[in-house]
């Protein structure tokens, strides 16, 4: 058994890993702002150990840390402080987890070790962090680099689902990689369960790759009903989620690389991967939707 600290344990990417680390029969402490939120209980009812703190509390960080083996932590873009405040929390949580010896799986973005973005703050911010990380030959170190989150369907009122129809600002036929919290938990939690294999290494992933035109057919699968697919206009996309969103899609259109995701799963077969199809069955849509 494995004690692991896991920061923004009730957020998406943290939540699926506490879940899973909970059921592989690990030790979890659980870094949240409110221990007792609704959400925070729901992890301490399966197991895990609330601790308060944030992931920009220092104080917090150092005491959390203490005797764990290995800390699962991401830095939080979109907050009120912007980039600044990401790489900030970035660089805390490698100190921390140097100086306490403990093995760091963060979760990144991918391409972040190669690539500066001026236009997508977030990605930057991403490069920052893992060149400071680099940095710290003390710190063993795990490197996930997720693309773009099949989770983000998930906000129906925005690609209009909720409407009956599938919308994203992008070209019917343009695959978009994608990845489920599920698949960055599994390499997540394995990365934690072999770290003398995993330590040091930097891996991009993604569940899918999919177009706009599949996705529809594939939601029109699961749910019963035909979902046609609609470009959104990126100047939508700009008006309603600002520049750095509309950045990013454009970016995804014109995107040629993708991640080789059949050598990705050759490689961590023990990883339970999801095609879209797969993991939009596992979405309770009926309560989405409020069908």
């Amino acid at each position: 058994m494995t004690t692991v600290l896991v920061i923004g344990a009730t957020g998406k990417q943290g939540r699926a890993v506490t879940e899973l680390l909970l059921r592989r029969g690990h030790d979890v402490l659980a870094l949240t702002r409110d221990t007792g939120s609704p959400a925070a209980r729901a992890l301490a009812d399966l197991g895990a150990r609330p601790v308060a703190g944030s992931p920009a509390d220092a104080e917090a960080l150092s005491k959390a840390v203490t005797g764990v083996d290995a800390v699962f932590g991401l830095s939080l873009p979109f907050g009120p402080g912007g980039k600044e405040q990401e790489v900030a929390q970035g660089r805390l949580l490698v100190d921390t987890a140097a100086q306490a010896g403990a093995h760091l799986v963060y979760s990144s973005l991918r391409g972040a070790d190669r690539i500066v973005d001026s236009q997508v703050a977030h990605a930057g911010s991403k490069q920052q962090i893992e060149a400071y990380l680099r940095e710290k030959d003390e710190l063993r170190a795990t490197v996930l680099g997720p693309v773009y989150f099949m989770e983000n369907m998930l906000n129906v009122r925005f690609n209009g689902l909720a409407g009956g129809r599938l919308a994203m600002p992008l070209s019917p036929g343009k695959k978009l990689d994608q990845v489920t919290v599920l698949d960055i938990a599994g390499l997540a939690v394995h990365a934690i369960e072999n770290p003398e294999d995993l330590a040091g290494k930097r891996i991009d992933l993604a569940s899918d790759s999919v177009t706009g035109t599949q996705a529809a057919a594939a939601l029109s699968a699961v749910l019963g009903k035909e979902i046609p697919y609609h470009q959104m206009p990126i100047e939508q996309v700009r008006q309603w989620a600002g520049d750095e969103v509309a950045a990013m899609f454009q970016r995804f259109e014109e995107n040629t690389h993708f991640v080789d995701r059949m050598a990705l799963r050759a490689a961590y077969p023990e990883v339970s991967w999801h095609s879209f199809e797969q993991w939009a069955r596992t979405v309770d849509w009926e309560r989405l939707l409020q069908v």
